[in-house]
This record gives structure tokens, C-alpha cells and sequence, in this order.
């Protein structure tokens, strides 16, 4: 009996192995191939207990196009998914296109345990939030249409609920302490893009990358950064006899 457990315990073993690393038999080709399901996948994977702040499964937008081809496809689902209630989109970094993506339930959890009681909060999260989760709100809106003063917008700024917007009189919805995520989503995406620049070619086999080991800062995950540069354009994905090879483009040959 003893033996038996063991030996399913292997089987199962070496068939999680294939899934997260990757062999012939399984590229990130025969892994999901639907938004709603690539962003079940990439969110089941992502290491909220390495983080003091405890985040929710964050996914970048573009890490889904990682998995679907139609990127009109997937931005059109998650809008729609968006106005559903079923989750929220965020911008993240410098530019205006970058997006992160939250499950709502899970954003409201952590909204409630990273900001103050604050019934300016709680006025957001179920007037403005539940009803209208756009991607940016309007000064004027805010004031107008929901009965917020400067004096409450401001304290959704400082709580990190809000931030400002590059346009006068607009925020950008966001999360508390999103700081920590990107320098440690930065940190990673330079580690891995490291392993692919120091091979002769400047490329890689994608189940030889998924194998290679990360600094102990990178706590988001070899899979994760995989994600990321190939839905970034990062690197180009090349089917070759030896399997997916992931080749760098030029621009991204020096940070």
C-alpha cells in the first residue's frame, strides 16, 4: 500500500513538472487558450505569501497575450468582464497602455486591509467601484455625480487608491503600496531577460529558460516573467524541431 502511494505520488509529481517547466509534450502552446482562462492561470500561480503586504493576484494585461493571439479579442473580453464586476483594470508604470488586472472580490479584500477605515473608502468601493469600474475617473465626476470633496479625493490618493493622472484633474485607479510590486515585477523582468542575453545567440529554448533559477528578490517566478516578455514583445516566439525558442529583439539586447 505503501508503495503504491509512493509510486502515484511520482506520477503526479513528474506530471506537475510538465506543466510548470515544459517539455516537447507541453509548450505554453497547449496551456489556455481563452482570456478568461489564461487569467485564471497566470492569477492561481501568483506568490501572494512572498510579499509583506500580502497582494492579490496581479496579471498584466499583456500576459495574456502571451496565451491568445487576438489581442482585440482579449482586451474586448476583459471590458466586458470589467463591466460585469468580475474584475478590475488598472493602469501600472509609466505608460498609459500598460494595465494590470485584479479580481474585484480580491481588490475589495485588499483595499479593506491596507487602508485606514475611512468611510471616504467605503464610499468609493460601493458607489463608484461597484457601479462604474472604469480605469480613470474625472475630478468632475467624482465631485459631481458622487458627492466627493478635494478633501476625500485627496485622502484616496494617499491611501493609494487613486493617483494622479498626466492630465489635470484625472486619476488613474490603483492599489496601495503598487510601488513594491513594480520594483520587485522590474527587478524579475530584468533577471530573466539577463539568462536570455547571455546565451550566444541571444536566445533560448523556452523549457531550458523555464528551468533556470531567478535571485531570491525575483519573488514573482520564472513563469511569471516568461509571461510578461513574451506578451510584451520582448521576444519573438520561434517553434523550431527542439521546441519554443524565445529569441530576444534587438532593443532589449542592453537595459
Amino acid at each position: 500500500m505503501i508503495r503504491k502511494r509512493s509510486l502515484m505520488s511520482d506520477i503526479c509529481e513528474n506530471k506537475r513538472r510538465k506543466l510548470i517547466c515544459g517539455d516537447s509534450e507541453s509548450s505554453i502552446d497547449a496551456l489556455p487558450s481563452d482570456t478568461k482562462s489564461a487569467l485564471s492561470y497566470i492569477a492561481s500561480s501568483f506568490p501572494t505569501e512572498k510579499f509583506t503586504n500580502k497582494f492579490p493576484p496581479i496579471v498584466l494585461r499583456h500576459q495574456i497575450y502571451a496565451f491568445v493571439k487576438c489581442r482585440t479579442d482579449v482586451d474586448k473580453e476583459l471590458n466586458e468582464l470589467k463591466n460585469q464586476g468580475e474584475l478590475i483594470l488598472f493602469r501600472i508604470g509609466e505608460r498609459n497602455n500598460q494595465l494590470a488586472i485584479i479580481y474585484t472580490n480580491d481588490y475589495t479584500q485588499y483595499i479593506d486591509r491596507s487602508c485606514r477605515k475611512s468611510p471616504v473608502i467605503e464610499n468609493f468601493l460601493k458607489k463608484v467601484l461597484a457601479v462604474c469600474p472604469n480605469i480613470k475617473y474625472s475630478n468632475t465626476v467624482l465631485r459631481t455625480d458622487y458627492g466627493f470633496c478635494e478633501e476625500d479625493i485627496a485622502e484616496l490618493i494617499q491611501q493609494g487608491v487613486l493617483t494622479l493622472g498626466q492630465d489635470v484633474g484625472w486619476y488613474w485607479l490603483s492599489i496601495p503600496r503598487v510601488g513594491e510590486f513594480m520594483k520587485t515585477f522590474l527587478y524579475g523582468r530584468r533577471a530573466i531577460l539577463q539568462h536570455v542575453r547571455r546565451t550566444k545567440y541571444k536566445e533560448i529554448l523556452l523549457n531550458e529558460l523555464q528551468q533556470r533559477k531567478l535571485p531570491k528578490k525575483a519573488l514573482l517566478g520564472v513563469s511569471y516573467h516568461i509571461y510578461d516578455i513574451i506578451g510584451s514583445d520582448a521576444v519573438n516566439k520561434i517553434e523550431t524541431s527542439s521546441g519554443v525558442m524565445l529569441r530576444l529583439l534587438t532593443e532589449h539586447i542592453r537595459i
